[in-house]
């Protein structure tokens, strides 16, 4: 019949449209444990970027005005960059237990994992008095970020 034959013709179509899309994706993926680990790494310090530039542009905001008109958005940024920069460190850590041990990724990932815990509780104490940030407060946790 003409909808059978449709029908098998459509999805033939739909299986080769599908097939096509993971040939060329595959060759993308690196599914072996130490490229995952420098994958996970690299968008682990991706994320600190963003981290701080967050707390950069949260910073020059209480510099340049009142404290007080820093917008929520500006607050919460920083907060939403705390918490990807852990995701991403925690992804990195996923990644670490299915390799070998490398000595210079290992250092690099304990610095992240070091730089994500005070960037987070440094969030957590901007949540639980949220009328008292200030530019030197975000100097200091900008400078504690810098240290290797």
């Amino acid at each position: 019949s003409l909808a059978a034959t449709c029908s098998r013709s459509s999805l033939g179509f739909v299986l080769t449209g599908c097939g096509s899309i993971y040939h060329e994706t595959l060759p993308a993926l690196q599914p072996q444990p130490p490229a995952q680990l420098k994958l996970r790494i690299e968008e682990a310090q991706r994320a600190e970027q963003l981290a701080r530039q967050a707390i950069l542009t949260l910073r020059d905001g209480l510099i340049q005005a009142k404290p007080s008109t820093v917008t929520e958005t500006d607050v919460d940024r920083m907060a939403t960059a705390a918490f990807d920069f852990d995701r991403r460190v925690a992804a990195a850590r996923d990644a670490a237990a299915h390799c070998a041990f490398d000595p210079q990724l290992t250092r690099e990932l304990e610095r992240l994992q070091g730089h994500s815990r005070k960037l987070l509780d440094y969030v957590q104490a901007m949540n639980a008095h949220r009328g008292s940030i200030n530019s030197r407060q975000l100097d200091d946790l900008l400078n504690e970020l810098a240290k290797p």
